[in-house]
């Protein structure tokens, strides 16, 4: 089944309350949870993945590094905090190298995004051929901003991408929002999305806390 990562995150910034957030929701129907690099500092994030692994969930840590070194910094802080996938950032091979015997997963992003929130450019063509080029590279899978492309059809990138790369090296990142990209989601079955400004935007379902939610994002991906 294609796993639910919740982001503590709202657009694209780790939120203040975090941890709250995490405690009032992660007895919810996913192993998966994480945050971004994004809107908390180092010793925060520190803290926050401590809690998160103490309480026995599989980490996920989301950089919007892109030069080299703060894409290193990223890998750091995920072999140092018990991060089981490292996601989001640009590709290096010398992220590849410090990952090499660590147990974490390497998912850099592809294609070319710019802003926050992060949105992707580029043909499809283009976008399909970095990702075979960043998993030719080493990389164990990729991150791809499906639904942030902005230069064709989101549904047509998800096809390809998925048909080249492989669905069980794919995580789709970003504005899954709507019950219909939802479905679409389990029709291409990646490995696994991530979910977390929809869920403070009540967008399956008002009135629903997290747990309420991502109970029924399980429901639909076991439909």
């Amino acid at each position: 089944m294609v796993k639910i990562i919740a982001m503590l995150t709202n657009n694209d910034l780790t939120v203040a309350n975090a941890r709250e957030t995490f405690d009032a929701s992660n007895h919810a129907p996913t192993q998966y949870w994480g945050f971004k690099d994004t809107g908390i500092s180092v010793h925060a994030a520190s803290e926050l993945a401590k809690h998160i692994y103490d309480k026995g969930k599989t980490l996920v840590f989301e950089s919007f590094g892109e030069k080299e070194d703060d894409c290193l910094r990223a890998a750091e802080f995920s072999i140092t905090n018990n991060c089981k996938y490292l996601i989001g950032c640009q590709f290096h091979t010398s992220v590849v190298s410090l990952l090499q015997g660590s147990s974490v997963s390497y998912l850099p992003t592809i294609g070319r995004r710019e802003g926050i929130p992060r949105y992707l450019y580029g043909s499809i063509e283009e976008v399909v051929g970095d990702g075979q080029r960043v998993l030719a590279s080493g990389a164990d899978g990729i991150c791809l901003s499906m639904y942030r492309y902005k230069d064709g059809d989101p549904n047509e990138l998800g096809s390809a991408a998925l048909r080249a790369v492989g669905q069980r090296s794919t995580i789709i990142s970003g504005s899954i929002n709507t019950f219909d990209r939802l479905k679409q989601v389990r029709k291409l079955r990646p490995w696994g999305f991530t979910i977390g400004s929809a869920l403070f935007d009540e967008a399956f379902g008002k009135g629903l806390n997290w747990h309420e939610q991502i109970s029924v994002l399980d429901a639909v991906l076991t439909a």
